[in-house]
């Protein structure tokens, strides 16, 4: 007998990449960031899983790959805070020099941070320091391979510094889609993990003038941490970054009006009990797969 044979696919779907130490590089940063604080790693999964259905997670059909998804949450986290009430807001010039992000950026927090007394505010440096790498296909091009990587002590000292249990998963995904569907600004910024608390959001001027970006139109830009010359997000054509920013509003409006009471809804010409849905429930509403790949769900007037 087959003990392959069932009902279910026997693969799993992966990525290959052979002779390039960038890739080693981003997933090691990746992998510290998820090691911080399990919050990330779980919204990552959600993230994923609701790209993936929502057919906006396929770079050949011109939407994005899940590493810009995954960027997309680092910078959100990077440059969030808490506001109180278990909220969360972005890192504003009137809070900049008290703010605490909900998590470190390792390129750019001040490594004796950590070690600094209690209650000393959040540091950065002016300039991350520089460890050149050579990149491996460009000849005449280096990367800064830098960032914060912290043995088991420190890394242990970075998870008490940066706790998650009082954080709501709930709140941080909806606040995650309500960041890229209505607050982020598009057509001036970038998205970036070069974004920090104390030099503001990274500007498309200045990739324009620095890196030959675009910038003439809305479009979603997402800057690669190591390559920071390349846009991870340049697969979008045509109207998808409409289509995925559309996305994001429609995950939001969905955990909206579960979370305002509403005993029902109407999506697709369907009527949705919303009165005893559970959290498991609410993040299968959301990953709902798309029925027309031309038309994303959209809610009913």
């Amino acid at each position: 007998e087959n003990e392959l044979a069932s009902d279910e696919e026997p693969f799993m779907e992966c990525d290959l990449s052979m002779h390039n130490p960038l890739a080693v590089l981003n997933t090691s940063l990746l992998r510290t960031y998820a090691e911080i604080n399990p919050v990330s790693r779980v919204l990552a999964s959600v993230i994923k899983r609701w790209a993936k259905a929502r057919d906006i997670n396929n770079p050949a059909r011109h939407t994005l790959s899940s590493y810009g998804y995954i960027l997309m949450l680092l910078h959100f986290l990077t440059y969030h805070q808490r506001s109180g009430n278990g909220l969360v807001s972005p890192v504003g010039k009137s809070t900049r020099n008290h703010a605490i992000p909900l998590l470190p950026n390792l390129q750019w927090m001040d490594e004796r941070w950590p070690q600094s007394p209690a209650g000393t505010p959040y540091m950065e440096y002016k300039e991350p320091p520089k460890v050149p790498m050579q990149h491996p296909l460009e000849e005449n091009a280096h990367v800064n391979s830098y960032f914060y990587r912290p043995n088991a002590a420190m890394l242990s000292n970075l998870q008490r510094l940066f706790p998650g249990q009082d954080l709501s998963l709930a709140i941080l995904l909806a606040s995650f889609f309500r960041y890229y569907a209505f607050e982020f600004d598009y057509k001036r910024h970038v998205v970036s993990l070069n974004s920090t608390v104390a030099h503001g959001v990274v500007e498309r001027e200045v990739k324009a003038e620095l890196d030959g970006w675009r910038n003439y139109s809305a479009a979603l830009t997402i800057e690669d941490p190591f390559e920071t010359f390349y846009d991870v997000a340049h697969v979008l054509r045509g109207g998808y970054y409409h289509r995925i920013r559309r996305e994001f509003a429609v995950a939001y409006s969905k955990i909206a009006d579960v979370a305002s009471g509403k005993t029902t809804s109407t999506w697709n010409n369907r009527v949705v009990d919303l009165s005893q849905m559970s959290g498991m429930a609410l993040i299968n509403w959301i990953c709902e797969p798309v029925v027309d790949r031309e038309d994303a769900s959209t809610p009913d007037k």
